[in-house]
């Protein structure tokens, strides 16, 4: 059996959904909701200490992202969501089926529509609001158009891979040695 790094802080014991999948090696603290169906990979860090944290269902957190927020905010990832590898998410909202790119950053107060794409190390800035479906890139982050038809069907099925990994993992992933 694997187990996960959950912890308690002061009042505060994360709230996980038994069908969601928690690397053994992540990091989940304090007012933390994990929904149904999440997938959080290897290394990731959820510090909800002083802050809240929701990942709603299905959504998938992956290897080494770390979450959080400013004291007595939240950060949000909504359903079906998917923050890539190395991304910092901190005081945001992640709309359903947005996409955040691996090692992007999204700060304070800032909010990606419903199925936008923040570029791979693209910086998010305080108060920036991607529209919905749109595309954004670059340091700081610019909008550069619509999510192409393409681009989005890819992105769900990449989605749909990772519940199917927070199913999969459950009886499938054996730890040797």
């Amino acid at each position: 059996m694997l187990l996960m790094a959950i912890y308690k802080y002061g009042e505060f014991t994360p709230k996980i959904d038994p069908s969601a999948w928690i690397f053994p090696s992540a990091d989940i603290i304090g007012n933390v909701e994990v929904g149904k169906g999440v997938y959080i990979g290897a290394g990731a860090v959820l510090r909800g200490d002083y802050c809240k944290i929701i990942i709603e269902e299905g959504a998938a957190i992956e290897e080494q992202v770390c979450i959080h927020a400013s004291p007595g905010s939240e950060t949000i990832v909504k359903k079906n969501a998917v923050i890539g590898h190395k991304a910092m998410l901190h005081k945001c909202i992640i709309h359903e089926d947005a996409v955040i790119g691996m090692n992007a950053v999204v700060t304070n107060n800032a909010e990606i529509g419903e199925g936008a794409i923040i570029a791979e190390g693209a910086v998010v800035k305080n108060r920036d609001i991607i529209p919905p479906h749109m595309i954004a890139a670059g340091v700081p982050a610019k909008i550069r158009g619509p999510v192409p038809k393409s681009t989005q069907r890819v992105w769900l099925q990449a989605g749909k891979i990772y519940r199917q990994l927070a199913i999969d993992y459950k009886t499938k992933l054996i730890k040797l040695k």
